[in-house]
């Protein structure tokens, strides 16, 4: 969703997560200190992993892995550490994702959820069908603010370890918005019982 987001400037507007920051350079101060232990100790590394006859690929990996893994989690730092906002609002957070089989009318529960503030019944017996219809071929997504009142609902495609927009996401107009989370819990009781 972030391509479509990013096509949205007026809308929409990027910036770094501060807890993915802390997070990913935590992990890379981790591994950092891991990987001066294991260059400042050499031979204790190589004794405590068994000898380098013993284990030598092992004894390789102690010495490679740890510096890699702290360049990963700088890279990761600057990637993966993003969020979305409504320009000038709230973050945008995606309290539902629903992946379901081939075949499932994901439509019919788009069609519900666009009415979801005005018809909550369907809109939720959508829900609990698309829980049920679990699958890894299509994902039913839906990012909302609820300071801002806005939220976009999108079907994507799965194709193996790519992730495609299935048809252009809907926004919803801020008198149309509801929680989603809400409807989601009420979806899983309803298809639990």
């Amino acid at each position: 969703m972030s391509v479509w987001f990013a096509t949205r400037p007026e809308v929409f507007v990027s910036e770094r997560s501060p807890r993915k920051t802390v997070f990913w350079l935590a992990s890379a101060v981790a591994a950092g200190l891991v990987a001066l232990l294991v260059y400042l100790n050499p031979t204790a590394t190589v004794e405590l992993l068994g000898g380098r006859v013993r284990s030598g690929q092992a004894v390789a990996g102690a010495f490679v892995l740890p510096p890699l893994a702290f360049v990963a989690c700088i890279v990761l730092t600057f990637l993966v550490a993003r969020r979305w906002r409504v320009r000038g609002g709230g973050v945008l957070k995606n309290p539902v994702i629903l992946g379901v089989r081939a075949g499932f009318p994901l439509e019919n529960v788009l069609t519900a959820l666009e009415v979801g503030s005005a018809r909550r019944g369907p809109a939720i017996e959508g829900l609990a069908a698309a829980r049920l219809a679990n699958g890894d071929d299509r994902l039913l997504t839906i990012w909302s603010s609820e300071r801002d009142h806005v939220m976009v609902i999108a079907i994507l495609r799965v194709d193996g370890n790519a992730v495609w927009i299935d048809s252009e996401p809907v926004m919803l107009a801020p008198d149309s918005y509801f929680d989603a989370e809400a409807y989601d819990r009420e979806a899983r009781r309803l298809r639990d019982h």
